[in-house]
């Protein structure tokens, strides 16, 4: 069955829901579901024929389109939502026509963009995972903020200030992220964390960012 770039199957047969199509023209990058939407990220520029750059929100049981409309200037990589923001991540350098560098925070809600969220990545951002007030940040930047960081970072959540104390120190690129039992699990093209051996997949301390020596 027709289902161009996004569909919703069913967790447990796998049956396609066959009333759920939102209908993209391009490829989805990232999916994050929270309060009854689907925050959708990815190189398409509209949803069913309605004009969308980059980010969309769907329902998620209809799947039909909301009026939520960041609307970026080019390709979205990541996404995370937490605490009513939407927290955005890739290759763009605008959301709504107001500078920001591959990483942003809009309201979940309303689509509007945080006026004072804004950590400044100095390239593009291809993964994001938030816990315990952290945004934690992964791609192929070498700087925030202004200061050094190579390909992880984390920033305050509500604030978008660097995490000063918080750097892993990848010696390439990061793609994905995830956080649990006070852990963050690292997985990119990097051979070491922190000068210390590590091909392409590492877990570092979620408070400290020292590598897990034994992990």
């Amino acid at each position: 069955t027709a289902r161009n770039y996004l569909a919703a199957v069913d967790a447990t047969t796998g049956a396609l829901d066959t009333s759920w199509n939102p209908n993209a023209n391009s490829d989805v990058n990232t999916l994050s579901v929270s309060g009854g939407k689907v925050y959708v990220g990815g190189q398409f520029t509209s949803l069913g024929g309605t004009a969308r750059n980059y980010l969309a929100a769907v329902d998620a049981t209809t799947g039909a389109l909301d009026t939520w409309n960041p609307n970026a200037n080019f390709y979205v990589r990541a996404l995370a939502v937490s605490g009513g923001k939407v927290y955005v991540g890739g290759y763009f350098s605008s959301l709504g026509g107001t500078a920001r560098n591959y990483l942003a925070a809009v309201d979940a809600t309303t689509g509007a963009l945080d006026p004072s969220w804004n950590p400044n990545a100095s390239g593009g951002v291809t993964s994001l995972s938030v816990s315990g007030g952290k945004v934690y940040v992964g791609g192929g930047f070498t700087s925030m903020a202004g200061t050094t960081r190579n390909y992880l970072a984390a920033v305050d959540a509500t604030t978008g200030v660097l995490d000063t104390s918080w750097n892993p120190n990848a010696n390439n690129y990061v793609n994905t992220l995830a956080v649990s039992g006070g852990k963050v699990y690292v997985g990119g093209n990097f051979t070491s964390l922190g000068g210390t051996a590590r091909n392409r997949l590492a877990a570092v301390d979620a408070t400290t960012g020292t590598l897990d020596p034994s992990w």
